[in-house]
């Protein structure tokens, strides 16, 4: 599995709005705070709010708001929102995609893979990267 910039983006933005005290941020700002290009910034924006990560406000004063506390967004949230669900190898994710899922000793190894890697990425949330970033 590898982590998309997509993804890398949506963190980086996701960082800057958790450490912001006023909510709305405006898209614009989050992006240029860390370098995110401003058409790509938008369409992570579009991911964010669709898996009820963050809040959209239209206007001028308008921008994203956290939809929930940093401490309740984990990185597997953030990398099923932006990349689907984490999977190392394809017959994990779809069984169907290969006749020999069922018996095969790997596609055991691989969903157990899996397993332990959504369950890393859902014990660790934003609250905890904007902290050890402030260190």
């Amino acid at each position: 599995m590898e982590i998309t910039r997509r993804t890398d983006y949506a963190i980086r933005m996701l960082m800057a709005l958790a450490s912001e005290e006023d909510c709305p941020v405006s898209v614009r700002v989050l992006a240029e705070k860390d370098a995110v290009p401003y058409a790509f910034a938008r369409a992570v924006q579009r991911d964010l709010v669709a898996a009820d990560i963050v809040t959209a406000t239209r206007g001028a004063a308008g921008g994203l708001c956290l939809s929930r506390p940093a401490a309740d967004i984990t990185l597997l949230d953030i990398v099923t929102a932006t990349q689907g669900a984490p999977s190392v190898a394809v017959c994990s994710k779809d069984p169907a995609w290969c006749a020999r899922s069922g018996s095969c000793t790997a596609h055991r190894v691989w969903c157990e893979a899996d397993a332990m890697f959504r369950e890393f990425l859902g014990s660790r949330t934003l609250e905890g990267l904007v902290s050890n970033d402030r260190k």
